[in-house]
């Protein structure tokens, strides 16, 4: 793009940023003071608000209030960060997980950018028909030409066809923008302003997921030519010529480069939305709060019934990033699914009887089918299966680490990419078979049939240890700070160290006293963790 082409830009996204957002801004707080509400929190604490927006976020689920005016989006327009900005939940437990457990924030209407102001306007004011049309259109001009424009510009024909049409649509909601529209049409180019503004109006989310196939290509390519530098470099010193300085140079530049590419690959398939999700996946984990072993890290808000009548009790629930339960249970095919305070969603039919269950992303769980040795993905919110992994064994335990997953067979485990479905390490388990497992930074815990130890399996020196319990291990989750809540026969669960050296009883209230079949899944988005117990799914909030 050149000069002229950046100016365009530059102009365009002065527009949308100086005028179109404060008018939206201004014409959302018209709206509610001419309802006599006196603050922005207020008006995000009214019922009918809270309510709309709520469903805007949050699928399937049924309120305790306004039953019939309850609706279940196609699309959640309101992303995670969004949400977060307008609401906290409250704390303690309460008998609804609808919109009455959250409360609106001290945010103020300058927090609010174009597209989350468009999406209260549209869906919460009162407004004309041409008001509506100007306000969607607006927000589609900023998409269209900014949000997914890499190129930081923007052609003369395109920018001659689109100024007299966001000009009209603007001085449609307030004729007095006349003289700031001119003046920006005429400023002169500010290249420091201009790429600012590029960066505050391009939608990373969007291209980190049109870049994600890609970097996943260039991945395997730098793999495969590292390859052939080895392989090549092997030959040459076979036939006398020593060549190991330069191709090491080379091989230490592919293995930077490779790391490049892995670091955009962690952004790319966690779907960064906001700055705050934007620092080294490290850093965040140095930030992260640490417990102390036993500490009250949890409350219990929801318990409930599971509809199953089927005779068995050993269940496995786990709650998905976007704030469902889904469930499987022994001998039953299928997976159930709930929303957290208890009401039904669907039923999702299993070609055969499953025996573990673990998140992958946003609405996708994977699912062990050990008669048929395959791993099951399935999209829960439309429930339809995105694929199936075939292995030459059968499988039973399954967690996730480093975006890939693990699964336990018969005395040994396998590293999968879900994506490729290739098997990138098998770590031989001695005699044991992993029924159980969950990732801790860079280890792996595991439990097999009938055991008292808790097994570690190190990625970074290949070694395993264990720490044994004071009864058969059941199942283990771990938590945010990378220590563990493990559970086992007969007594309550135990709180362990990250590096499984360490333990004590945790004492919350509905963990310190469980039944003797018990399953247990913390989820770090949500920072809600469920237990399943005989026919009792149990829900709590982290504190």
């Amino acid at each position: 793009m050149d000069r002229e082409d950046r100016r365009g830009f530059f102009v365009i996204g002065s527009a949308i940023l100086e005028v179109v957002t404060p008018v939206f801004r201004h014409k959302l707080e018209n709206n509610y003071t001419n309802h006599g509400v006196t603050c922005f929190k207020d008006y995000l604490n009214s019922q009918p608000v809270v309510h709309t927006l709520f469903h805007l976020r949050h699928r399937y689920m049924k309120c305790c209030k306004d039953n019939g005016n309850c609706r279940s989006n196609p699309t959640l327009p309101i992303n995670y960060c969004q949400w977060d900005l307008l609401y906290t939940e409250n704390p303690g437990p309460g008998q609804h997980y609808c919109y009455c457990k959250y409360t609106a924030k001290s945010v103020q209407l300058e927090d609010l950018d174009i597209t989350l102001a468009g999406l209260i306007l549209l869906n919460c004011c009162t407004l004309g028909p041409a008001e509506q049309i100007a306000i969607k259109m607006l927000r589609q001009y900023k998409n269209d030409y900014l949000s997914h424009n890499t190129k930081c510009g923007i052609t003369k024909h395109e920018y001659d066809a689109l100024w007299p049409h966001l000009t009209n649509y603007v001085l449609q909601l307030d004729s007095s923008k006349q003289d700031d529209l001119v003046r920006i049409k005429n400023r002169p180019m500010d290249e420091q302003l201009c790429t600012k503004y590029f960066i505050d109006l391009l939608d990373v989310h969007k291209q980190l997921d049109q870049i994600a196939l890609t970097v996943q290509e260039l991945n395997s390519t730098f793999q495969t030519l590292s390859t052939t530098v080895h392989g090549l470099n092997t030959s040459l010193q076979g036939i006398g010529w020593n060549m190991h300085g330069s191709f090491q140079g080379v091989n230490t530049t592919l293995q930077g480069i490779q790391t490049t590419m892995n670091k955009l690959l962690y952004y790319a398939e966690k779907g960064v939305t906001c700055t705050c999700q934007r620092e080294n996946p490290d850093i965040q984990r140095q930030e992260r709060k640490s417990y102390i072993l036993g500490q009250d890290i949890f409350y219990q808000i929801h318990q409930f019934t599971t509809v199953s009548t089927f005779c068995t009790n050993e269940k496995k629930a786990v709650i998905t990033n976007d704030g469902h339960v889904a469930l499987i249970q022994l001998g039953n095919c299928s997976v159930e699914i709930y929303n957290t305070e208890g009401s039904h969603v669907g039923t999702i039919t299993l070609q055969d009887s499953p025996w573990d269950i673990t998140v992958v992303n946003n609405s996708t769980v994977a699912v062990t089918i050990p008669f048929s040795g395959s791993i099951d993905i399935w999209d829960i919110n439309n429930q339809q299966k995105v694929k199936s992994i075939q292995l030459s064994t059968s499988c039973s335990g399954i967690t996730t680490i480093n975006n890939k997953l693990v699964v336990g067979c018969r005395r040994r485990m396998m590293i999968i990419d879900p994506q490729t479905e290739e098997v990138e390490k098998t770590i031989d388990t001695g005699d044991r078979t992993p029924i159980r497992l969950c990732c801790s930074g860079e280890g792996i815990f595991y439990t097999n049939y009938n055991s008292y130890y808790l097994y570690h399996y190190s990625l970074s020196n290949n070694k395993i240890t264990k720490v044994k319990l004071p009864s058969v291990v059941l199942n283990m989750t771990t938590l945010q700070d990378g220590s563990m809540y493990v559970t086992y026969y007969g007594g309550p669960v135990q709180h362990v160290s990250s590096d499984g050296k360490n333990y004590t009883k945790v004492t919350t209230k509905g963990l310190s006293s469980l039944g003797s079949v018990l399953e247990i899944n913390y989820n770090p988005v949500q920072k809600k963790m469920v237990t399943s117990d005989d026919n009792l799914i149990t829900v709590f909030n982290e504190r």
